[in-house]
């Protein structure tokens, strides 16, 4: 399946464009203005033109207040899963793919979803029946359940700087963060 094409505008107007409730906010009306499937291949362009998303989403989170701030870790886990496994699964299932998610601070989530957009949100053309080059793009995990390799970097990481978390001080993290309305951000 194909989707529209990200914005072509100067990386500067593009941060812009993504701080917007549209991407950062389900459960504003702002969210129904495009489908998933468009929030991240217009997520994925801005990165692939070398966009920080991490820039981005502070400076949304900084210019609201908390109750819109706890819905930003909920987009971003729903882009994840989206990007790796399509839609075999929801954020409020008690997977251990989500779980593992869950656990993750701000920073790593930010990172895990950059890696996933620049591996998952492909581009490629075709020519229409007028001769002309058209541009689209999809997303791999709508064919295919792509691997957690980005994820289990991360955790290794994560590991190698935190010895002294303990691993039930660790998987602590999806109940606190994940449940009660409380923002990573």
């Amino acid at each position: 399946m194909t989707y529209n094409v990200p914005f072509k505008v100067s990386l500067r107007d593009y941060e812009g464009m993504m701080n917007s409730r549209e991407y950062w906010d389900d459960l504003g009306a702002e969210w129904s203005w495009s489908t998933i499937e468009k929030k991240l291949v217009r997520l994925a362009g801005f990165v692939q033109q070398g966009g920080n998303l991490k820039k981005v989403i502070n400076r949304y989170a900084k210019e609201h207040d908390e109750r819109y701030n706890c819905r930003i870790q909920y987009c971003v886990l729903y882009y994840i899963l989206k990007l790796m496994v399509g839609n075999r699964l929801q954020w409020y299932g008690s997977e251990p793919l989500v779980d593992r998610i869950k656990c993750l601070n701000k920073d790593e989530l930010i990172r895990l979803l950059t890696a996933e957009l620049k591996r998952d949100v492909v581009q490629s053309c075709h020519i229409d029946e007028h001769n002309n080059i058209c541009e689209h793009w999809e997303l791999l995990s709508d064919t295919e359940w792509l691997s957690d390799v980005y994820l289990d970097r991360i955790e290794r990481h994560h590991w190698r700087t935190h010895p002294q978390e303990s691993p039930s001080q660790y998987f602590r993290r999806a109940e606190i963060w994940w449940r009660g309305g409380r923002s990573l951000w």
